[in-house]
């Protein structure tokens, strides 16, 4: 088994693509290129060659593709120090351009989030315009964010600029392009947005998705009054739902309201359950009307006979109308004179009812405004925030139990708090990856003078804030057993309320950064000195754990996988995964490493077996040579230096 240097790039999508093309069309390749006309050939009639065609265009798309297929060459470097319950959360909060981040994710999430809710900036005029750079994303994103001396303060996007609508595209098409690629095949993306952009948002949705797989318009009523200072009042907004596969996805449905519930009785007692009187009529409109479902329907007991009204049909045929009866399975009104109709079991319809594109009672702005006050402690934070009503909607409509759910302009950090509530109504444990530019706030602000400093730090507060008071709340109920608020929510008996510990309210901070490798993070301006300082494979401040989770996301491994740590001999073994993935970051590395990796992976039997060093980190080349040896002998899949 050879070595191997391990790739500091992020996943390289241009290579995909074009690896998926060479699996459905070989004949279109030659030296490991494409042949365009080749190609043009093979598709045939479905090429368009016409100068004139339907597509939508703006300049800078071109750049803005090439920018979402260049692979990313940062980090995400671990932050326990503000991170919540690191041990055993598998949620994640990331700090950084969500466009570099999504890149660094490509590995490790892709085709794994169920679902996907951003709430992008609205291009009202006042929104931040972050102007990615495609030579150097991560050290343009050190200076617009502050994090270097150099830093510049990001810029509104005026309606007065020339590019107004061509800026706002630029930053989101290569985001929306990203996250498709993390998205299940049966996920879902939701996109709030107002009227400024919703008409070209879908324009990009549609390219990059696919028209077949939009899903529909939910309309939020965000207000219960238009303002008085418009022409025509605006009390709603847009969220666009579009499907990764349409013939995939599966949505649920809303759970009945008590009211509903009530209507399923069960006054006779039938064996069953409970039921509702239903229609026996077919709509016979259209000329649609069958003879031979035209038929007298006897009441057993009075021997009254009922026709179809109005020249129209039963729904069924006289066969199952028969079995019906001898079922008592129609009803004939409380006196048994009445006409017939169907007992409608609830043990037979489907669970819950069909969601409606209207959203007009999951709360209103005020709602979230309050909720900022609540966790918080201020009112004007943020001028479009979401209620967490609204959020635990879609994702009651579109998730279940372990599901992963990504944010990407998570702001408040509300999907967080959504996430967490419905896990603790329905016994589930969602996921979330939340990620948010730490965009600095105004020293006039009304969050700077309460001590934030930027949105992240919003947050993160909120998650946690949200997260203590919601456990505390079901701890009460738990240890009082005062169930009737819960039992109200879930529909699920005292045995089933979900134990407090099993509530999961921590999330793990990473930062995005440069590359922890100086191999894959070089500095031009001082050549020479460089070079001397090579001979330390880790840029300056880095730590074992930082080079630990970057090893991580080149492999694709969750970055919630368990890690666990032993020194032997003074040197700090990681296991990853219950042995995925062995790293041993350690100078002066000798057979006693070599050994107890053997030891720990024969113990372990993982489905593959790896193993990471640090490339100069051996006493010798021989010893480098002998304990590689060892471990290509015990069977190791994988052996790379970094």
């Amino acid at each position: 088994m050879n070595e191997t240097q391990l790739d500091g790039k992020s996943a390289d999508i241009v290579s995909q693509n074009i690896a998926q093309i060479k699996q459905l069309f070989p004949e279109v390749f030659t030296e490991d290129k494409i042949d365009l006309e080749r190609l043009q050939e093979v598709l045939g009639e479905y090429v368009e060659d016409k100068e004139e065609r339907y597509r939508f265009e703006w300049h800078g798309k071109s750049q803005a593709l090439r920018l979402s297929q260049t692979p990313s060459m940062g980090t995400l470097r671990p932050c326990k120090e503000e991170s919540k319950d690191w041990d055993t959360t598998q949620n994640l909060y990331i700090e950084g351009d969500n466009l570099e981040v999504l890149k660094l994710l490509q590995k490790s999430y892709y085709n794994k989030v169920k679902m996907i809710y951003i709430d992008p900036p609205y291009n009202t005029g006042k929104d931040f315009v972050y102007k990615d750079n495609f030579r150097d994303s991560i050290q343009n994103y050190l200076e617009v964010t502050g994090q270097t001396e150099d830093g510049v303060s990001l810029s509104t996007n005026k309606e007065s600029s020339g590019r107004y609508h061509t800026d706002w595209l630029n930053m989101i098409y290569p985001r929306l392009r990203l996250a498709r690629n993390l998205l299940k095949d049966d996920g879902v993306i939701f996109i709030s947005i107002d009227d400024n952009e919703s008409h070209n948002i879908r324009k990009n949705l549609d390219e990059i998705f696919g028209e077949e797989n939009f899903v529909a318009c939910i309309i939020w009523k965000k207000r219960s009054a238009p303002p008085n200072d418009k022409k025509l009042g605006t009390i709603h907004e847009n969220i666009l739902v579009y499907a990764k596969k349409i013939h995939l996805l599966k949505l649920y449905r809303k759970p009945r309201s008590k009211k509903q519930l009530q209507r399923y009785k069960n006054p006779d007692n039938h064996p069953k359950g409970r039921w509702a009187s239903d229609n026996l009529m077919a709509n016979v409109k259209g000329g649609r009307y069958v003879e031979s479902l035209y038929y007298p329907i006897i009441n057993p007991r009075t021997k009254q006979e009922h026709y179809p009204s109005n020249n129209g049909n039963w729904r069924f045929n006289k066969e199952k109308m028969d079995k019906l009866l001898a079922n008592n399975e129609i009803y004939f009104g409380e006196n048994d004179r009445g006409r017939p109709k169907l007992k409608r079991f609830l043990s037979d319809v489907q669970n819950g009812v069909p969601y409606s594109t209207i959203f007009d009672y999951c709360g209103y702005n005020t709602n979230a405004t309050a909720e900022m006050v609540e966790f918080i402690g201020g009112v004007n934070i943020f001028d479009t925030p979401k209620p967490t009503s609204l959020i635990s909607e879609l994702i009651r409509l579109s998730t279940k139990d372990d599901d992963i759910v990504l944010d990407f302009f998570s702001g408040s950090g509300t999907t967080g708090n959504a996430i967490m509530r419905m896990n603790r109504n329905d016994r589930s444990k969602r996921r979330y990856i939340l990620i948010q530019l730490p965009e600095k706030v105004s020293e006039k602000s009304e969050a700077y003078k309460l001590g934030f400093h930027n949105i992240s730090d919003i947050g993160k507060r909120r998650i946690n804030q949200a997260g203590d008071k919601i456990k505390t709340d079901l701890l009460e109920n738990y240890e009082n057993q005062n169930l009737s608020q819960m039992t109200l929510m879930n529909e699920k008996s005292q045995e089933e309320i979900l134990n407090p510990d099993d509530l999961d309210i921590g999330f793990k901070v990473f930062k995005l950064d440069s590359s922890n490798l100086k191999k894959w993070n070089p500095e031009f301006d001082n050549l020479e000195n460089n070079l001397l300082d090579m001979v330390e494979n880790f840029v300056g401040g880095r730590t074992e754990e930082d080079v630990l989770y970057e090893i991580m996301l080149k492999y694709g491994l969750d970055l919630t996988y368990p890690v666990e740590s032993e020194v032997v001999n003074g040197k700090t073994i990681f296991n990853i995964g219950f042995g995925a993935l062995f790293v041993c970051l350690a100078n002066e590395i000798n057979m006693e490493v070599g050994e107890y990796i053997v030891r720990k992976m024969k113990e372990l039997d993982p489905e593959i077996t790896r193993v990471v060093f640090k490339d100069n980190g051996f006493k010798s080349d021989d010893m480098k040579t002998n304990v590689k040896l060892k471990l290509e002998q015990a069977g190791f899949d994988e052996i790379v230096s970094v």
